[in-house]
């Protein structure tokens, strides 16, 4: 029984040292914002992404914020695994910073990773933002482009490629690709960008 006391001590001690210590926020640095109604209530919400250039890796945060009837602003989402460091081990990613545009009450995010151009396009619902569509763009090196657009929602991938010779015919491969339950902002990173 004294050493469960003794565990259960140390460990409310800890609890409240941690709680006191203040973590430093580096995420200092602001690099976009934008600005929309995102959850259609008729009230102006933001987007801001800012970098910490304290740690090596440059980490990117991105905050979602809700405006409020009272005219503040909550906080609804906040990750750092959305966009990717600008160095890993010391190299410079080359991947763009990604911008987020707020339109029609979806949110974008537009980005380029390895020369090809993606977009995804999220719905808030349901107090998550989820994976509707996602789309890419590539030049395959041989005069022509290849788009891919996955609508997650009716579970259709088209993928279209266009010769940049006039001539050429257009070629367009549509499949179905059910998802069980749609990716999210919050799980992005897991999901990848990978449209296969």
């Amino acid at each position: 029984m004294k050493k469960i006391m003794v565990f259960i001590l140390a460990l409310t001690q800890t609890m409240v040292y941690a709680q006191q210590k203040k973590v430093k926020d580096n995420f200092t640095v602001p690099i976009r914002l934008e600005k929309g109604d995102l959850n259609k209530d008729g009230l102006t919400d933001k987007t801001v992404i800012t970098m910490d250039t304290i740690d090596a890796s440059v980490p990117l945060r991105l905050q979602i914020f809700f405006l409020q009837p009272n005219k503040k602003f909550k906080m609804v989402f906040s990750s750092t695994d959305v966009i990717e460091p600008q160095y890993v081990n010391g190299i410079h990613t080359k991947n763009t910073i990604p911008y987020f545009f707020i339109e029609k009450g979806y949110l974008l995010m537009s980005s380029e990773k390895d020369d090809v151009r993606y977009e995804h396009k999220f719905i808030y619902k349901n107090g998550i933002f989820q994976l509707v569509k996602i789309s890419s763009i590539v030049y395959d090196g041989q005069n022509a482009t290849i788009e891919t657009i996955f609508d997650l929602v009716a579970g259709v991938k088209t993928e279209t490629v266009e010769s940049l010779d006039p001539e050429k015919a257009i070629k367009k491969n549509t499949k179905k690709m059910m998802i069980r339950s749609l990716p999210t902002l919050q799980n992005l990173r897991t999901f990848g960008s990978k449209l296969d």
